[in-house]
This record gives C-alpha cells, structure tokens and sequence, in this order.
C-alpha cells in the first residue's frame, strides 16, 4: 500500500484529503506545518506528499529546501495543494524543487487523477 503524507495547517484540509484518499486504498499520515512533517518522516516512509505552501512555523518553500537536502528525499514526489498556485513564487518552487501544483480547493476527481499518476 502506498503512504502519502499529507501537509497542511487547516485540520479541515488535512481530514478531507486523507479520509478521501484511505477511501481510495492509499495510507495516510498527516502534520499541521513543516516542521511536523520533518520529524515525522523518519517514523514511516512515504511514496507522495500533499503539500500546502502556506503555513506557520515553517511554510512550504522552507520544508521544500530542506527536504530536497536529505538525501532520502531528494526525488519523493510532491504534489503542492494550495491557493496560491498560480504565483509565481510557487513556479519558482515548481522549477526549483521538481514539484508539481493544484488550485485550492481541489476537485477529488483531480485529486485522485494526480495521485494515481505520480503513483502508479
């Protein structure tokens, strides 16, 4: 089964993706900014990353930068979910960190089409 960690600072975000996605047959794991998401990924690998951009403690281009420096990481696919996909702030992460973006809110069957692309 694969694991999807899914990364935002609204629990209401985080409970629809992963109820959405275990309905769908994949793992989830879930963490409120970046900085949880870091200390929970030595606890279970994972196969994707739903990530929002904005957040407090440690926002997406942050826990972008520091992913991609550990070497275990450095090509987990990353699928940024977020209201801000359209800036160009999230095109330079999008060039910068190989990730790919969805407009906030994202539609399920737009959801699963992606997810089910970047893992299967």
């Amino acid at each position: 089964m694969k694991t999807i960690l899914v990364v935002d600072d609204f629990a209401s975000v985080r409970l629809y993706h992963t109820s959405f996605l275990k309905q769908k047959g994949y793992a989830c794991i879930d963490a409120c900014d970046g900085a949880e998401a870091l200390a929970k990924l030595p606890l279970q690998p994972v196969d994707l990353i739903l990530l929002d951009l904005v957040m407090p403690k440690m926002n997406g281009g942050e826990f972008l930068a520091r992913l991609r420096a550990m070497p275990d990481y450095a090509h987990t696919p990353i699928l940024a979910i977020t209201s801000e996909a359209l800036k160009e702030r999230t095109k330079e992460y999008q060039q910068t960190f190989g990730i790919e973006a969805l407009l906030k809110p994202v539609r399920p069957d737009e959801l699963l089409r992606k997810v089910q692309q970047f893992l299967n």
